[in-house]
């Protein structure tokens, strides 16, 4: 097979405005049992001084959809005036010598939607006609300019059979509706809001709706409803009530009001992303829509509600005003994604869900900045759109805008929000243009603030703190380092240091925050401001080094820094907090954060000395990783039971210590640890660590579970914070029970999964149940019974296949033929981009004895489904191609075994997607 040619780049440098506006565009889409006939029609102006040389680019999709006819001013164009060209895996229809004045185009195109497996542009989803447009599916639809920046107000007709399609949706107002010919029926919609096409949307099917209304804050009536498959209706209530709730927040927090008089929501099982915030029109995929106690946990629940929060926001922050190109994409997405965080903390526990967003920040964004992928938060160039809706782009923008938040203070930052709808409402617009809202609404200088844009990579951060009791002073040296990367090159493009916000607070002998009443005097051009309780100090660092000198400190302080994580760095102290130093953050420090950071340390230290001692070729057996010779772990395992025994007495947040006492993981370990990581030995070394603390606490994890249960008698099933929190206690209890293993724990916990009564409940004993021997008849009926009931439901059947997938031969040499069993199952199906996740992913992040196995079979199996994957979805595929990135992080063994793949893959024909994937992955 012939290997992928370089596919083009494109480059943030060579960005042009377009030359022409377009003012108005009316689409009809004729939609019958095999085709889609598409008419669009475009009033267009030329627009004054702007190169037009080459005449009107279009984007299209061919041959993928047929081009039916082109008319300029109603007469036909001749075939003289226009031309077709390649331009990749795209096509380009070039206008030439387009008239000066405002003109009419019409395009028409037809082409199969149930052909289009990618899943981009307009396709069908189990009978229902949906689209998905961003980044570039428009081009799948009709020549149009696929651009952020080409802005138009669109008006939608829609014809489909009324039987088969009783349900015709599109953006913004319903203006006509009616019958047609031949038992057809047909619906206008109006959006009169400007908008790019990545933010059209259409949907024809029969769906059943749940309807309710929200009064904004003017008094106006807004009809809200959600659409899903009959069958699934009665799990869109939490849905709905998380929109209105959505709604309110953006109002009380940003006095942003929603701007039509309908909003709906549409619930698919096929669907490459999470969910699309299509202008008054958002398309869901199913799984971050559906839910009810039976079929969804409490993280189901809650991620429903941030998902559901975060594409209502987007109706500012990415509609009204949005990006003037993808590189940009940081500017809508990373804002947005602080948003719906921001939602989710108001509404629950600050504390909690903040660590959370942070331990997925660590284990996965940290990696891809380590990663050949690394790229600044806007990119300079990139290859396929679609490879940089990353974790960079929306974690680590995220992040960017915290520390907006975090310099600014709430009223600052809320300012600057209100400033930039000001000015660029209606607009596609940049990142630049968002930093100087910000800046002119406040009178601080954040100019290196701009920097974190441009620089890929995660800085480390030192803090070096001496106290001197004759001057009562404690000098705080805050030192960055960043480090290179690939979009680096050359001396000429040295990295330049970053405005870094470091959060501070300093405890005394007592355990309680000093009060930092006297000066803080700054090295340099550097600052720092504190809070209203004046214990916590924002020292910004704006060098590679500055010092920070607190006066009339009366005694030697522990240092809580980087409180709230203020900043998206590695920390390190020096000199290192002792265990006893960190016990007494843990025990004592008012910042949640860093309480549960402190806990983590002592974890991690405990984990990185044994993996260290085990990581070699030699197959390591858990019982042969002595956790208890470790000189922290006695006074470690010890302050943790007692952290088990305060939350089963409900002194404290029972969901911050299931946070607590949630060990680090392999692949934190092996971020650290790395290169020449042994990933299997480092799994097992982990699995060594909470085998040992669940044997050394099994009264306490008894105590909590047996508590637990006790409390939940009687009550009622809700996702209210109480209930949430014991939850999560009871969950970790049985987790850490079932890594002890034996036939009766296994046995106790298969009792525990038989009498759930939610689905919460019900994953936990599963979970517990993983890694225990597959001779257990306990955990075998387990998971069948879960099967059973839940393999006809499309997002239930995920949880099923993620679960054995990182449980599949345990690592045996049956862990492939394991694998292609379950590929073969009717509960798969290889189109549907869930299960493709679940399944895959399952198997590639989840069952690390599996995938590193020492003879490459698993690489070489996960290697195969992307080639076949890719020749279906090819987003799908190169977003499943992530661990292979990863390969220079492990032993030379691994490193050889991967590569190798990589270099097959390479050699084959691959979408541009993936290529893209592969050849920087082999590169870097």
């Amino acid at each position: 097979m012939t290997a992928t040619a370089e596919p083009k780049e494109i480059r943030l440098s060579d960005y042009a405005p377009f030359p022409y506006a377009y003012d108005e565009v009316t689409l009809d889409f004729a939609l019958d049992g095999e085709y889609a006939t598409v008419t669009a029609m475009s009033v267009i102006t030329p627009i004054e001084g702007r190169d037009r040389t080459r005449g009107l680019v279009l984007n299209g999709k061919m041959p993928f959809f047929e081009l039916l006819g082109a008319r300029v001013n109603g007469e036909t164009l001749p075939a003289d005036r226009y031309s077709i060209e390649a331009d990749g895996d795209d096509t380009l229809m070039i206008i030439k010598d387009t008239p000066d004045v405002r003109f009419e185009l019409e395009i028409t195109t037809k082409f199969k939607p149930q052909d289009n497996t990618e899943l981009s542009g307009l396709y069908k989803s189990s009978g229902t006609f949906c689209t998905q447009c961003e980044a570039e599916g428009f081009r799948s639809i009709t020549f149009y300019p696929d651009r952020p920046d080409v802005m138009s107000v669109f008006t939608t007709k829609i014809t489909a059979d009324k039987a088969k399609y009783p349900v015709l949706l599109s953006n913004g107002n319903l203006i006509d509706s009616g019958d047609a010919a031949n038992g057809a029926h047909f619906a206008t919609w109006k959006d009169p809001w400007r908008k790019p096409c990545y933010l059209f949307a259409l949907v024809a099917g029969d769906l059943a709706v749940v309807e309710d209304t929200f009064t904004t804050m003017s008094g106006r009536e807004v009809a809200l409803k959600i659409y899903a498959q009959a069958k699934n209706i009665d799990r869109c209530d939490f849905a709905m009530a998380s929109l209105k709730r959505a709604m309110k927040w953006d109002e009380d927090r940003f006095g942003l009001e929603y701007d039509l008089d309908l909003f709906n929501i549409v619930a698919v099982d096929d669907f490459n992303m999470g969910a699309m915030e299509n202008k008054s029109l958002n398309i869901f995929n199913s799984r971050l829509v559906l839910a009810s106690e039976e079929s969804a946990t409490d993280a189901t629940f809650e991620r429903i509600e941030g998902v559901i929060g975060h594409e209502y926001f987007h109706n500012y922050t990415g509609n009204r005003v949005t990006c003037r190109d993808w590189f940009q994409l940081s500017l809508k997405e990373g804002l947005t994604v602080f948003r719906d965080h921001e939602f989710t903390s108001d509404l629950h526990s600050r504390a909690v869900k903040r660590i959370a967003d942070v331990r997925y920040l660590r284990a996965a964004q940290f990696a891809e900045d380590a990663s050949p992928l690394a790229h600044p938060v806007r990119p300079e160039a990139y290859q396929k759109i679609d490879n940089f809706y990353t974790l960079t782009v929306y974690e680590k923008g995220s992040e960017l805008i915290r520390m907006y938040s975090t310099l600014l203070g709430k009223d600052g930052f809320r300012k600057g929000m209100d400033l930039y709808f000001q000015r660029h409402d209606g607009q596609a617009v940049t990142t630049e243009d968002f930093f100087q809202a910000m800046s002119d609404a406040n009178s601080t200088n954040i100019e290196k603030l701009k920097r974190w844009y441009s620089q890929a990579g995660t800085p480390a951060l030192n803090a070096e703190g001496t106290y001197d009791a004759v001057t009562k002073t404690y000098a705080l040296t805050l030192t960055q380092t960043l480090p290179q990367t690939n979009d680096v090159k050359g001396a000429a493009d040295k990295k330049l240091p970053q405005l870094i916000p470091v959060a501070v607070g300093l405890l005394g002998e007592d355990g309680k925050d000093m009060v930092l009443d006297g000066d803080i005097k700054c090295e340099g051009d550097a600052e720092a401001t504190l809070d209203e309780t004046k214990t916590t100090a924002v020292c910004r660092l704006t060098e590679f080094k500055q010092t920070f000198t607190f006066t009339n400190i009366t005694s030697k302080p522990v240092p809580s820094v980087l409180r709230g994580f203020s900043a998206p760095v590695k920390l390190t102290m020096t000199p290192e907090l002792t265990t006893d130093e960190l016990l007494f953050l843990l025990a004592n420090d008012s910042d949640e954060f860093n309480r549960w950071e402190a806990a983590q340390k002592i974890a991690t230290s405990i984990l990185i000395r044994l993996c260290k001692k085990h990581n070699d070729d030699k197959a390591l057996k858990i019982e042969d990783v002595d956790v208890t010779s470790d000189p922290s772990w006695a006074i470690y395992s010890a302050a943790c039971c007692l952290i088990v025994k305060d939350a089963t007495a409900n002194r404290l947040d029972r969901a911050w210590v299931e946070e607590a006492l949630n060990f680090p993981g392999p692949s934190q370990l092996i971020q650290d640890l790395a290169p020449g990581v042994n990933p299997v030995n480092t799994y097992r070394v982990c699995k060594a660590f909470a085998r040992a603390f669940a044997k050394e606490s099994r009264v306490e994890l008894e105590a909590a579970l047996a508590t637990c249960d006790a409390e939940a008698a009687g009550l009622a099933y809700d996702v209210d914070g109480p209930q949430v929190s014991r939850r999560a206690l009871r969950g970790y209890a049985i987790r850490m029970l079932g890594s002890i293993g034996g036939d009766d724990v296994s046995s106790s916990i298969a009792s525990a999964y038989s009498s759930a009564k939610n689905m919460t409940d019900t994953v936990s004993a599963l979970t517990g149940l993983c890694g225990h021997d597959d001779s257990s008849a306990a955990k075998k009926k387990a998971f069948d019974d879960f099967l059973n009931k839940w393999k006809d439901d499309n997002n239930v059947s995920c949880t099923w296949l993620r679960m054995v997938a990182s449980d599949a031969g345990k690592g045996g040499a049956n862990a492939i033929d394991e694998m292609k069993r379950l590929m073969a199952s009717d509960v798969y199906d290889a189109k549907n981009p869930n299960k493709f996740y679940s399944l895959i992913g399952g198997f590639a992040g989840g069952n690390i004895e599996g995938f590193h196995a020492a003879d490459g079979s698993g690489y070489e199996f996960v290697a195969d489904v992307l080639l076949q994957t890719d020749a279906i979805n090819p987003q799908a595929s190169s977003r499943m191609a992530s661990p292979f990135t990863k390969w220079r992080l492990y032993d030379e063994n691994r490193q050889n075994l991967m590569k190798a793949q990589l270099e097959r893959l390479l050699a084959q024909k691959l979408s541009p997607n993936l290529f893209e994937i592969i050849s920087k992955a082999i590169k870097g």
